[in-house]
C-alpha cells in the first residue's frame, strides 16, 4: 500500500496589486499595458485559460454547472475581471489525488474517471471553505486536470463585493476542505451494513439469551466483584463527583478502565476483538487518506477513551443508585448480630442486582459505541473533533 496521502490540498493567493511600493505598482501597470502583453492585462481572467486548456482539462465547472457555454465562460471571465478591478484577492487551491487511492475508493477504474464525484467533492469542499471564511460574495470556478502524474483540480475564487484585504485563510479551513473531499469520495455504506449485521447477529442475540436468567441462577465473576468493591471503597464522599470525567474521579479512572477491560474480556471477548480490528481498519484508512500518522494515532486514542468514558459512567450510574446513605451505614453498625447477618445478606443481594444492572447498562453502551454512525464515517467526525 502506498504511503502517499490519498488527498493533498495546496493553497495560495494573489493580490490584485502585488506591490509594497508605489513605484513597483506603476511599473507593473506599464508592464501589463505593453502591446505584446495585452492578452495578459487581466491576470485573474486569464487564469481561466490555463485551467480550461482542452488538452489537459475537463473544462470549467462551477457550483451549479458541470459545463459552461462560450457565453457563460465569457460572463465568468467578466466577473473575475471586475472582481480584480474592485480589489479582490484571487484564491487558488489545487486538490491533488494519489491515483492508487482513487482506485481504492472507486473513483478511478482503469481509464475511467468518475468526474461527477470529483466535481461534487470540489463543490462540497469549496462551499465549506466559503462558509468557514465567511466569504459572503464569493464566486468560484474549477477544472479537473490530467496533465501530470496525479489527477488534480484547480479552484479559483474571488469576492465580487466588499473584498477583504488579507488573503490568508485559517489552516483549519484547509484541513476541513480536505476532510470534506475525502468524505464525499468515500462510500462507507457497505462497511456500516456489515457492522449493523454484526451487532444484530452477535451482540443483540447475546443479550436476548441472557435476559431471561433468574438472579438466583446467575453466577457473578469473582474478579468483577473484587474490582467493583475496590472501586466502591475509593469513591469520593460527594456523589456529585461520581461521573467519569469529574476531577474527583482522577485517581479512580484507571480502576474503572480496568473493570471495563475485565468486563469486555469476560462477556464480549469476541466482540471486543472485532471492535479493535474495525478500529485498526479505520485508523489505517485515516492515515492512508490524510497522510498523518500522528492524527491517526490521536483518533485511535479518542475512540478508545470514548469507550472507557461511556462504560465508566455506566458503572458509576449504578453505583450511585445502589449506594447507601451515611445514616443507613450507621444504623447497620449499631444493630444486633442477627441484624448484621441479615444486612450482610441484603448487601450481597444488592451487590448482585447492581452488578447485573451494570452489565445490562454496559451492554447498552457497548451497542451504542459500535453502532454510532461517526465510527463508520471517520472523515466527517475528524472535522468536528478539530
Amino acid at each position: 500500500m502506498s504511503n502517499i496521502p490519498g488527498v493533498i490540498i495546496k493553497s495560495k493567493f494573489k493580490l490584485p496589486q502585488a506591490t509594497r511600493r508605489a513605484r513597483r505598482y506603476t511599473t507593473y501597470l506599464s508592464y501589463i499595458d505593453r502591446p505584446e502583453t495585452k492578452a495578459r492585462s487581466h491576470q485573474f481572467e486569464n487564469y481561466h485559460d490555463y485551467m480550461e486548456d482542452e488538452l489537459k482539462s475537463s473544462g470549467l465547472f462551477t457550483a451549479t454547472q458541470d459545463r459552461l457555454s462560450a457565453t457563460e465562460r465569457e460572463q465568468l471571465r467578466d466577473i473575475f475581471r471586475r472582481a480584480q478591478e474592485n480589489g479582490s484577492i484571487l484564491w487558488q487551491d489545487v486538490i491533488s489525488f494519489d491515483e492508487a487511492w482513487l482506485q481504492e475508493v472507486g473513483v478511478k477504474e482503469n481509464r475511467y474517471i468518475d468526474e461527477q464525484r470529483l466535481m461534487q467533492a470540489t463543490r462540497n469542499a469549496t462551499s465549506l471553505m466559503i462558509e468557514k471564511e465567511q466569504m459572503l460574495h464569493a464566486t468560484w470556478t474549477a477544472a479537473i486536470h490530467y496533465n501530470t502524474d496525479n489527477i488534480h483540480i484547480h479552484v479559483a475564487t474571488v469576492e465580487t463585493f466588499h473584498p477583504r484585504e488579507r488573503g490568508k485563510r485559517k489552516p483549519k479551513t484547509i484541513e476541513k476542505m480536505k476532510a470534506q473531499v475525502v468524505h464525499t469520495l468515500v462510500d462507507r455504506t457497505r462497511e456500516q451494513e456489515k457492522l449493523n449485521a454484526f451487532i444484530r447477529d452477535e451482540v443483540l442475540a447475546h443479550k436476548l439469551n441472557h435476559s431471561t436468567e433468574s438472579l438466583s441462577n446467575r453466577i457473578l465473576h469473582p474478579e468483577l466483584v473484587r474490582q467493583y468493591k475496590a472501586i466502591q471503597k475509593r469513591l469520593p464522599d460527594d456523589k456529585r463527583q461520581w461521573y467519569y470525567n469529574m476531577n474527583g474521579m482522577k485517581e479512580v479512572r484507571p480502576s474503572l478502565n480496568q473493570l471495563t477491560d475485565t468486563y469486555l474480556a469476560t462477556h464480549f471477548e469476541k466482540e471486543h476483538a472485532a471492535f479493535k480490528q474495525r478500529l485498526d481498519t479505520e485508523v489505517a484508512f485515516y492515515e492512508r487518506s490524510y497522510g498523518s500518522a500522528s492524527q491517526a494515532s490521536a483518533y485511535r486514542k479518542t475512540k478508545e477513551q470514548d469507550l472507557y468514558t461511556r462504560m465508566g459512567n455506566a458503572i458509576l450510574s449504578e453505583m450511585r443508585e445502589s449506594s447507601k446513605s451515611p445514616q443507613e451505614l450507621a444504623k447497620v453498625e449499631t444493630s444486633s448480630p442477627k441484624q448484621k447477618i441479615r444486612s450482610a445478606f441484603r448487601c450481597e443481594r444488592i451487590m448482585q442486582e447492581t452488578l447485573y444492572r451494570i452489565g445490562r447498562h454496559m451492554n447498552d453502551e457497548w451497542d451504542h459505541i459500535k453502532n454510532q454512525r461517526a465510527f463508520e464515517q471517520l472523515e466527517q467526525e475528524v472535522q468536528h473533533e478539530r
